[in-house]
């Protein structure tokens, strides 16, 4: 008898013996996770910019007909690890929506199993606290369309586990003020900084980046910058995307009484200045506001975009 178990023992070894090799793909394995999805960002360039641009992103999983099923987050530290994340879930069809850089000027919409795409959306912070907004996230969205069929039940690696690459797209558009020539000075003779202030800003998107909400103002104060050989006050704000034919109203205003002197139609300004925002990924405005003797000049600054280090 004591034979005969022996010989049982012996043929099990042998049946199981081939799944000893982790590389076998016909062994049954214990997967946690059952979906990949591998982040990625092209921006205008063609370089691959994702861990540059985005050090957050929140994953949010919807059944076909909308349906909320699970949240997921990854920050900076597992994104440098790896720029993607790995989830589990059911066969079925999915719609899973990504947010990037969701920090402290972001609301998202709290969601419970009850809760539906069609309802989910992000806001600033600013609209819900009913306070000006000194600045906005530099948000990025992505959107996936993913059907995971029974197979994946299988008991193989390969067949359990399927791969996917998301592209994120950028969701804010860069105004950058400038300001040369304004002298306002404080009662110690100090030059003193304008400030900027938007009107007419759209404060949030819905979960398929299409702007919705109140407006929601934006102020805040320049710093003075050395560019071009030249001293002159800067601000960029990060906005919601928005139209070429927008209702956004940027106004300078002095820091010693709060008194407008200048207030600048920005539909009007990116029409003269055949500037587009519509179809650009990195979507960039950038006014010179320059105040002489007897005038103001409103234009694109001859430098662009790049600063000059003082240094140089």
């Amino acid at each position: 008898m004591r034979v005969f178990h022996l010989f049982i023992v012996l043929f099990i070894v042998l049946i199981f013996s081939g799944c000893v090799d982790d590389s076998s793909g016909e062994c049954p394995v214990d997967i946690e996770n059952n979906f990949i999805l591998k982040f990625r960002y092209v921006s205008d360039e063609p370089e691959e910019l994702f861990i540059e641009k985005i050090k957050r992103v929140d994953v949010f999983v919807f059944k076909d007909d909308g349906q909320y099923v699970m949240t997921q987050s990854a920050d900076l530290a597992a994104l440098t690890s790896f720029a993607g994340i790995t989830l589990d879930l059911d066969p079925g069809s999915y719609r899973i929506v990504c947010w990037g850089n969701a920090s402290e000027k972001t609301f998202i919409s709290p969601l419970s199993t009850n809760s539906m795409m069609k309802d989910a959306f992000v806001s600033h912070t600013a609209l819900r606290s009913g306070t000006t907004a000194t600045n906005g996230d530099t948000l990025y969205y992505a959107l996936d369309h993913t059907i995971l069929s029974p197979s994946l039940k299988a008991i193989t690696v390969s067949e359990t586990v399927i791969e996917r690459i998301l592209d994120f797209h950028n969701a804010f558009v860069k105004v950058q003020v400038y300001v040369k020539g304004l002298v306002d000075k404080n009662p110690q003779g100090n030059l003193l900084p304008p400030i900027v202030e938007m009107n007419g800003v759209t404060s949030g998107y819905n979960f398929e980046m299409q702007t919705f909400g109140n407006a929601v103002r934006y102020l805040n104060t320049t710093a003075f910058e050395y560019i071009s050989g030249e001293t002159v006050a800067a601000i960029t704000f990060y906005t919601p995307r928005f139209k070429d034919d927008n209702p956004i109203e940027i106004k300078i205003k002095k820091s010693s009484d709060g008194s407008t002197l200048t207030a600048i139609n920005l539909k009007d300004f990116m029409r003269e200045n055949n500037i587009t925002v519509e179809g650009i990924e990195e979507a960039v405005v950038p006014i010179l506001v320059e105040y002489k003797e007897a005038s103001v000049e409103i234009s694109i600054p001859e430098w662009g975009q790049i600063p000059v280090d003082p240094e140089l």
